[in-house]
């Protein structure tokens, strides 16, 4: 007998202006089942978890709760059909007794004495009967995140939606987490929706994973089909031919030669009260190229973010050139010749690229002579761009976009470049000319820490590798010993 799927969705899209952020999912989940999603990061995992509560309206498409269609209701609207969401960053009243953070959405929900009856029953099924009294910001990360999830579950949930609930944590408390997912499901019935980047969790837990990658669809099937689909391996490994190789040649010194240009000393970095990076350490020699691999979610982008003051580090110590710089502003870091390539690439949409190229120069007070020269270079390294000068950002295509911000991030007076993702939604042609000028910039004298989830590029580049897992350095040796080892590097890297 056919069992009728709770949730479905058919051709979801939405967009932002002209961004398509999902583009016709079609998704469908049965009562008592556990779905993962995982996908890279912008894939557009939390826009559909937005949907489906009603957080953004689909601009095309259709969303059937127990086959009532509930697309463009509200958040207020969906979560009294039954459906609860947990979220990325834990939403919790830090000042209130863990009791009254449920009892105040319970009575919303049900009438009276049940509200009251159903916080206990709820608490106990998180685990956390025995802390009513608590206040919540006292608790430790791993039992705010269960909280949150037992905030999800007083409007009656059928459904829950659980987005990144191990984010943060040790792997003692994900562990109980796990343990919680589990027993929501098998024991208490609930059918579950998770979005999680520990690729050992959702094997774990899922009957079933859809991936996303950059707002579409790629595959969808039990966890032993994923874990073996060559384009899921391909969209967390990156797409380059395993035949890659580039034909310039590295610098062969070995690090011992080089003089240290950038070092991080057991930084901690966390966003609100998940600990992000764990007693992160790396060391940048001078004229190297370091790649900081790992699977998504590991804390790569973080660290990058640390070393810029983005997301400023609680302990540790980040010097450049022989100067701590955690205690500086952004601005100064940069002005000190570090520069950053964003994933996102932050392209001005409404500036022409000529201009996007200019502006670092009024930040960094270049002299005229100086700026032309570098303006050249740049021009050199990305032929396609003199073509595009008077092309605003929003005209130039994603392989364009992603030029310009690496030759932006070389305007001014840079010794060290921190790229992040370079690779990202580019064509493999795209990919290896992108890889060509990393070199080219490299030998020019430009010191490079490369995040990359196109691991085969990173590791055709780097000089040395680091790999980071659960914001944890867990290798830190040379891409040909990481290569050879094919066990560790699957363990490490692979899905």
């Amino acid at each position: 007998m056919n069992v009728m799927n709770i949730l479905e969705t058919e051709e979801l899209g939405i967009s932002f202006g002209s961004l398509e952020a999902l583009q016709d999912i079609n998704f469908s989940i049965k009562p008592g089942e556990l779905k993962s999603i995982i996908g890279p990061n912008g894939a557009g995992k939390t826009t559909f978890f937005n949907l489906l509560t009603g957080v953004h309206k689909p601009s095309r498409g259709r969303i059937r709760f127990k086959e009532e269609d509930i697309s463009g209701l509200s958040p207020h609207q969906i979560a009294r059909k039954g459906i609860g969401r947990s979220f990325q960053i834990t939403a919790i009243f830090p000042e209130l007794t863990v009791y009254e953070n449920v009892l105040i959405p319970a009575l919303h929900y049900c009438k009276g004495s049940m509200g009251r009856d159903r916080v206990m029953e709820i608490l106990e099924e998180v685990g956390l009967e025995d802390k009513t009294r608590e206040i919540a910001g006292n608790l430790s990360h791993g039992d705010q995140r269960h909280l949150d999830i037992a905030i999800a579950l007083t409007c009656q949930a059928e459904l829950l939606l659980l987005d990144e609930p191990t984010s943060g944590m040790p792997p003692e408390e994900s562990l109980r987490t796990v343990e919680l997912i589990r027993n929501l499901k098998s024991k208490k019935g609930y059918t579950i929706i998770l979005i999680e980047h520990k690729m050992d969790i959702v094997l774990k837990v899922s009957d079933a994973i859809t991936v996303l990658y950059f707002g579409k669809k790629l595959a969808e099937g039990t966890p032993e089909e994923i874990q073996q689909n060559e384009e899921v391996q391909k969209a967390y490994l990156g797409g380059m031919e395993k035949g890659f190789s580039l034909s310039q040649g590295k610098n062969k010194r070995s690090a011992s030669e080089k003089a240290e240009i950038l070092r991080l000393e057991k930084i901690n970095t966390y966003y609100g009260e998940s600990h992000i990076l764990q007693d992160i350490s790396l060391v940048v020699k001078k004229g190297e190229i370091v790649s900081l691999l790992g699977r998504n979610g590991a804390g790569k982008t973080t660290t990058l973010r640390s070393i810029l003051g983005l997301t400023p580090p609680r302990s540790g110590k980040i010097t450049f050139k022989g100067e701590i710089i955690n205690e500086k502003s952004t601005n100064k870091i940069v002005k000190s010749g570090l520069s950053l390539v964003p994933a996102e690439r932050r392209i001005f949409q409404n500036l022409t690229l000529h201009e996007n190229l200019e502006l670092p120069f009024f930040l960094k007070g270049i002299p005229g002579q100086e700026k032309r020269s570098q303006l050249d270079q740049a021009y050199e390294y990305f032929p396609a761009l003199k073509e595009r000068v008077n092309h605003k950002g929003n005209r130039l295509s994603g392989g364009e976009q992603q030029m310009l911000a690496v030759a932006r991030a070389l305007m001014g007076k840079v010794e060290c470049m921190l790229l992040d993702e370079p690779s990202q939604g580019l064509a493999p042609l795209i990919v290896r000319h992108v890889a060509e000028i990393i070199l080219e910039i490299n030998k020019a004298g430009v010191t490079i820490l490369l995040v990359e989830q196109n691991a085969l590029m990173a590791l055709a580049l780097a000089d040395r590798v680091y790999v980071i897992d659960q914001g944890q350095i867990v290798y830190d040796g040379t891409p040909e010993v990481l290569l050879a080892d094919q066990e560790m590097s699957q363990r490490l890297l692979g899905v």
